[in-house]
């Protein structure tokens, strides 16, 4: 079957994070990209903000006590909100050009505080016919329930799906599925795939 819907995750493929940077500062420790994905998503504390249960102050005093940090809840939020950077180049003519193709949506393990951030600099959301915002659906990468969701919410067969992430897991969870999932780091990575989807 041909593709005709593509779910984009969002920070690593069409933004750039400052997470190493700005979770060592925060954590006063080195850790590799892979390290701070794992730790995202089994932080009490962020999973609790990214499901959409606990607001930006909440978040940031229980990500102190999580990892018992000698630092004011301020400073978390104030390099928290840092993380979340420009978009990708090629991130808005990509965007552009598959709109008019497929149906795009965003599908992004996020928090009100990065997402509002993003939508008032940023005008690449405007190009998604849907978003899929982990704090709204109070589900998160890579639980197979999201990408059960997003199936359901777009009405939509796996295999008619392509699905872009730059977490290993996620695609892998989306993978059992039956989903087109690739790992990519940018606008260009992806372009290049669906490229080959004609």
């Amino acid at each position: 079957m041909a593709i005709t819907h593509i779910v984009f995750d969002m920070g690593g493929v069409l933004i750039e994070l400052q997470w190493l940077d700005r979770v060592k500062d925060l954590l006063g420790r080195p850790l590799t990209i892979e390290e701070i994905h794992r730790l995202w998503v089994s932080a009490p504390s962020v999973v609790d903000f990214e499901s959409g249960r606990t607001d930006f102050d909440t978040f940031a005093a229980a990500f102190v006590q999580d990892f018992g940090l000698a630092i004011a809840p301020a400073i978390v939020k104030h390099e928290f909100l840092e993380i979340v950077r420009a978009p990708l180049p090629q991130c808005n003519d990509m965007l552009a050009a598959l709109k008019p193709r497929y149906h795009l949506s965003l599908l992004s393990n996020t928090n009100p505080a990065h997402y509002e951030r993003l939508r008032d600099r940023y005008n690449f959301f405007d190009y998604f016919d849907q978003l899929f915002l982990s704090y709204k659906i109070g589900l998160i990468k890579p639980s197979t329930a999201v990408f059960e969701h997003v199936l359901s919410a777009l009405d939509a067969s796996a295999d008619s799906v392509a699905f872009f992430d730059d977490g290993a897991r996620n695609v892998e969870a989306a993978c059992t599925l039956g989903i087109h999932a690739y790992r990519v780091d940018s606008p260009a990575e992806v372009m290049a795939v669906v490229e080959s989807f004609s």
